[in-house]
């Protein structure tokens, strides 16, 4: 029987919009906006914030060193970083409904910890619905490796066949699985709403 619904959260629960935010919100030119995605984002270091090893300010330092010919574009992107990230209208009335039917719900997502702070501030209007959260940033930990998931079920006493998860990658589905999770990879809402229901309902 199914009890708790786990959400991953960037591209599930909220749109991580980097490159419109360089285009719209930066107005950065187009090679700018590949530029930056391919050196910042779609990168191993961006990875390296997400599981908060080494401090913010180390790797933004790093990240910077990597775009010298962009001094004055590099200080904006990450002076508006909140601007990053948008939630999706649909999120906290999705959350909002599972928990008026009896479900706990969840969120285990890798986000760097300092964003993430700024992030549930001012966007993330769901967070307060969650009975509890494992963010990797502040664990030191990240999805795909088993042990997050373990800290997840281990901190809220959680038995894994009681639990649905719903990511938008298909590695991290394939670890939750194998923790003994049931899963739902993340193509839409109204794909991944219908086949939560199918399976709770």
């Amino acid at each position: 029987m199914i009890k708790n619904i786990v959400f991953d959260i960037g591209m599930v629960l909220a749109d991580f919009r980097y490159e419109e935010y360089m285009r719209k919100d930066l107005n950065f030119p187009e090679t700018v906006v590949q530029i930056f995605a391919d050196r910042l984002v779609r990168n191993s270091i961006w990875d390296e914030l997400d599981l908060g090893v080494r401090e913010t300010e180390d790797i933004i330092s790093e990240m910077k060193s990597r775009v010298p010919e962009y001094p004055r574009e590099a200080e904006l992107f990450f002076d508006r970083i909140a601007d990053i990230i948008k939630t999706y209208p649909y999120s906290r009335p999705w959350l909002a409904d599972l928990k008026s039917r009896g479900y706990k719900v969840y969120l285990l997502s890798n986000y760097p910890r300092d964003t993430y702070t700024i992030h549930e501030k001012k966007h993330f209007d769901f967070a307060k619905l969650a009975d509890g959260k494992v963010i990797s940033g502040f664990e030191r930990l990240s999805k795909p490796d088993p042990a997050i998931y373990r800290l997840l079920f281990k901190r809220y006493s959680l038995k894994p066949q009681e639990c649905v998860f719903l990511d938008d990658r298909q590695v991290n589905i394939d670890a939750a699985m194998a923790e003994g999770m049931k899963a739902i990879l993340f193509t839409s809402y109204e794909d991944a709403h219908e086949k939560l229901e199918a399976m709770i309902g």
